[in-house]
C-alpha cells in the first residue's frame, strides 16, 4: 500500500508566500468618500467666514424707504437693505444673507458705485422658503458675497444692533 503523505520539499522549490495586503472594498471606498465630504461640510458649517475669501468692498445700510407697490400707483414705506459697491469694477453673483438664514441672489452684476435697495420682506429662508418678516424679526447681521474681478469670492459681514440693545 502506498502512502499519500506529501514528500518533503526543498527550500528551492517552495513558492514564496507574500503577506496579505489590505484591499479597500467598494463599500469601504464609498464610506471613506462620504466621511471626507461630511468633514468638509462640517468645517464650512462651523466656520463659514474663514472659508469665505477676501473682503468684498461694499457698504450695507438698513433703513426705511418708499418703494412702489405692485400696481405702481403709489409707494409704501418699507424696511429695506441697501448694498452699495465701492469697487471700480462690477461685482458678479451678488448674494445677500440676513441673519445667516434669509437670502437673495441678484442676477445682474452690481456696477461700480451702484446701489441696490431691496425690501427685507423678499428675502427667503434657505431651508424652508419662508419669507423674512420685518414686523416680527430684526436684522442683526448682513453678509454679502460676490465675485471679485480676480474671480475669487469676496465676503463681507456687517453687524447691526437691535433696537432693544440701544
Amino acid at each position: 500500500m502506498t502512502s499519500s503523505a506529501p514528500a518533503p520539499s526543498s527550500d528551492a522549490s517552495e513558492i514564496p508566500r507574500v503577506a496579505p495586503t489590505f484591499q479597500l472594498s467598494s463599500r469601504g471606498l464609498l464610506l471613506a468618500f462620504c466621511v471626507m465630504i461630511g468633514v468638509g461640510l462640517s468645517v464650512y458649517a462651523l466656520f463659514p467666514e474663514s472659508i469665505g475669501g477676501p473682503p468684498l468692498p461694499v457698504v450695507v445700510t438698513l433703513d426705511e424707504a418708499p418703494l412702489p407697490t405692485t400696481d405702481g400707483q403709489m409707494a409704501v414705506l418699507t424696511q429695506v437693505v441697501t448694498v452699495t459697491s465701492e469697487l471700480d469694477e462690477p461685482i458678479g453673483h451678488l448674494t445677500i444673507i440676513l441673519n445667516g438664514r434669509y437670502e437673495i441672489t441678484q442676477a445682474s452684476p452690481l456696477q461700480p458705485g451702484e446701489s441696490v435697495t431691496l425690501p427685507q420682506a423678499i428675502f427667503t429662508d434657505k431651508r424652508s422658503n419662508r419669507r423674512f418678516d420685518p414686523e416680527t424679526q430684526v436684522v442683526t447681521e448682513v453678509m454679502v458675497r460676490g465675485q471679485l474681478p480676480s474671480k475669487s469670492r469676496g465676503v463681507s459681514k456687517f453687524f447691526f444692533e437691535s433696537p432693544s440693545d440701544e
